[in-house]
């Protein structure tokens, strides 16, 4: 009877057992099942824009790694680092990420090779305003922030809204000087230039081997330079004739406004708006 009550005492007296660990699943943008930890607690991203989008539905504790391009916001920076386009997969099992984020289209060999190793991997594409709101959406469900997640998307569907612009000039984008690069509407990039009214020179969607014979006979009305590049342009053939230069029409605007599907995005469709305007009232 003695031991019976000294069991019981020391039962009572136990740290009570920590709860089974909870699973959930998840659908990605590839339309893949993906099974995690629920809440995750260490989370990697590979990708500069899914790290600013998980920080932007306040996810950033619980990122435990990012690459060596992921510097935004500043607190990304301070973040392991477990590569850039190249994974170290020996930092990434030490860091025993729960899930792995990514966009599966940027990074579509270290993501198969990660997926490979078996973790969970959950990709997000967004290629236009409306799918950067999926995306932040899909991220706070995914991190245990989905009110924050709604927030964040919520906010930038009004930023997008307020901007109503008519049809305006004719415009070229270049993204890189060198292969020549330039996009469609049919990017997130393209998406800001023409909701801001810019009416594209290109269709479709990334082009990295232009020539800039083509440019030339599309002569656009508006040049927005999308890259750090600052000089050298009086060089190219028949800059001088161009519409856009003859009128003073080439505008030099911060990459990060345009280059990342995140709401930074808004930045660069407001800006473009007000370019448009300047002689397009």
């Amino acid at each position: 009877m003695k031991r019976a009550w000294v069991l019981l005492l020391l039962a009572g007296c136990a740290k009570p057992a920590e709860p089974p660990s909870q699973t959930r699943e998840f659908v990605d943008a590839r339309g893949k099942t993906v099974k995690i930890a629920y809440p995750p607690k260490r989370i990697v991203s590979i990708i500069p824009s899914t790290t600013e989008l998980l920080f932007d539905v306040g996810a950033g504790e619980q990122i435990a790694g990012v690459t060596t391009y992921c510097d935004w916001p500043p607190e990304a920076k301070k973040k392991p680092k477990i590569g850039d386009i190249r994974v170290d997969y020996e930092m990434l099992a030490a860091l025993k990420p729960d899930v792995v984020v990514t966009s599966w289209s940027a990074t579509k060999k270290a993501s198969a090779e990660i997926e490979g190793k078996g973790y969970a991997l959950f990709s997000v594409e967004p290629r236009s305003f409306e799918e950067i709101a999926v995306s932040l959406r899909r991220l706070g469900a995914l991190t245990g922030h989905e009110a924050e997640g709604e927030r964040a998307a919520a906010t930038l569907e009004a930023r997008v809204k307020a901007v109503v612009a008519a049809p305006g000039p004719t415009v070229y984008i270049e993204h890189s000087p060198s292969p020549l690069g330039t996009t469609g509407p049919d990017t997130y990039m393209g998406d800001a230039v023409r909701r801001a009214g810019g009416r594209n020179v290109f269709e479709g969607g990334w082009q990295d081997l232009i020539d800039w014979e083509t440019v030339m006979a599309r002569d656009p009305e508006v040049i927005l330079i999308v890259h750090d590049r600052k000089t050298g342009y009086e060089s190219r053939a028949g800059w001088s004739n161009l519409r856009a230069v003859k009128n003073k029409r080439v505008y030099f605007v911060p990459k990060e406004h345009y280059m990342y599907p995140t709401p930074r995005l808004a930045d660069g469709l407001e800006e473009a708006a007000r370019i448009f305007r300047e002689k397009n009232p």
